[in-house]
């Protein structure tokens, strides 16, 4: 009932501001609400206190976006979207969005998750807060950097699927890699494996945002990013309080009080289970079609025959 609740009220407050940023805050801030009334440390606490502040300001923009831009960027664009209902019958009998939807819920789920509790993971291990703060940067700044470099060459080549079943496969075996990180006390290894892991993250997110555009066009796009970053939003609500039961509070088998190995499986495991679904895409005869690009191509051919 709350879900359906809210995917109404943001669907319809997005169309409002036509911004989907606004959406995901949104999302971000009613998990946090959702997960302060769980015993959470404190320390995670006062972290969700402050992403809170700092999203909320970040919606205040979205009131001065225009809804549309003066002209419409592609053909495509200018084509009639089909309305909510329809839009989600749509979704609702197609694989390929599944397969899409599915591995994009879980990782962002999962990186919220470990960016929330990296602190928590890294300290029983004798890292200092400054060094989980430096770790937690490279997550985000070699993400962001990779994002930037790979998001236009990837929109000028529309190799939308290839990436996506190249960084996937990364992203899990990220996940993996990243149990035996804290444990070998080594900056470098923590170091390494979240900026990889900073880099693929960062890197999929708008080519999978953009991919499902393509391929569930003429749905209307706010429809397919609000389910997603609800989706995404909700598990990592979900994934903090599961991985803060986790954690091995006395320490057991040589490893320290507080340790957060069994969280870490939890991560690994659901990242790997995400890898086989992204990769299903074109297989066992199905086609996946481009259909915004499409839409495109048959608006330029009749362009030329007009000529």
């Amino acid at each position: 009932m709350l879900l359906a609740f809210s995917f109404s009220f943001s669907f319809s407050f997005s169309r409002l501001v036509s911004n989907h940023t606004l959406v995901f805050y949104f999302y971000h801030f009613m998990v946090q609400i959702l997960s302060k009334s769980h015993s959470i440390r404190q320390s995670v606490y006062v972290k969700t206190r402050s992403d809170d502040s700092q999203s909320t300001i970040a919606t205040i923009p979205s009131f001065f976006i225009p809804s549309a831009p003066p002209t419409p960027p592609s053909a495509s664009s200018a084509d009639p979207k089909q309305p909510l209902l329809a839009s989600l019958k749509t979704l609702f009998v197609s694989v390929e969005f599944y397969l899409i939807f599915i591995p994009f819920m879980i990782y962002v789920g999962l990186f919220n998750s470990i960016s929330t509790l990296l602190n928590q993971i890294l300290y029983p291990y004798g890292f200092s807060e400054t060094a989980a703060g430096i770790a937690g940067a490279l997550l985000i700044v070699v993400g962001l950097v990779a994002s930037a470099i790979t998001s236009p060459l990837i929109d000028r080549s529309h190799a939308y699927l290839l990436a996506i079943k190249l960084l996937v496969p990364v992203t899990g075996a990220c996940y993996l890699a990243f149990i035996w990180a804290p444990p070998t006390r080594s900056l470098a290894a923590v170091y390494t494996i979240l900026s990889i892991l900073g880099a693929a993250s960062f890197s999929l997110v708008p080519v999978v945002l953009e991919y499902m555009c393509e391929i569930t066009h003429p749905v209307s796009p706010e429809v397919t990013s609000t389910i997603c970053w609800s989706g995404g939003q909700l598990l990592g609500g979900i994934f903090i309080i599961v991985c803060d039961s986790l954690r091995d509070s006395t320490g057991h088998e040589g490893r320290p009080a507080g340790d957060m190995r069994r969280a870490l499986w939890f991560h690994a495991v659901l990242a790997l289970f995400a890898v086989p679904f992204p990769l299903a895409l074109g297989c066992c005869g199905r086609k996946v079609k481009s259909r915004r690009l499409e839409a495109d191509k048959r608006a330029a051919r009749g362009r030329v025959e007009e000529t």
